[in-house]
């Protein structure tokens, strides 16, 4: 029995390996062999052999992609090259802010919004003041 560390010595890393590229994205929607092999008709163990082969048909890529939303052509197109830096940009997006939810903003555009509520919160503060103003010298000239 080889170990898993003979087992990647002898991969090929620069050919595509399309049982690859099925488990890694069916970790990145967090589901199991048998949760995928449910959606799209197969057996868990299919779906297990399915992800140990380098190349499968076209058809059974469309049934294994369709609960994934992903299709074939950007399937084909995908870079395993860049898998490492994608699990670690999902990885660290899903501690901090929950599955698939990014921190896209930019906190100047942020601060300029604060500044301008602030300055809305501001006049309206100065004209209640200005009606307090008027209402308490009309309470001075009646008396």
């Amino acid at each position: 029995m080889r170990t898993r560390v003979q087992k990647l010595q002898k991969m090929n890393t620069t050919a595509p390996h399309f049982g690859r590229r099925i488990a890694f994205l069916r970790g990145l929607y967090r589901m199991t062999q048998g949760q995928l092999g449910e959606q799209s008709g197969f057996k868990q163990q299919e779906v297990s052999d399915f992800e140990g082969k380098p190349e499968l048909a076209d058809e059974v890529l469309m049934r294994l992609l369709g609960p994934l939303g992903i299709t074939i052509e950007r399937f084909k197109e995908m870079d395993e090259g860049a898998f490492g830096s994608t699990v670690y940009h999902v990885h660290d997006q899903a501690q901090a802010f929950g599955p698939f939810n990014t921190n896209n903003f930019n906190p100047i555009e942020k601060v300029v919004e604060l500044a301008g509520k602030n300055e809305e919160l501001y006049e309206r503060l100065l004209e209640a003041e200005k009606e307090k103003n008027v209402y308490l010298q009309r309470l001075l000239d009646n008396n």
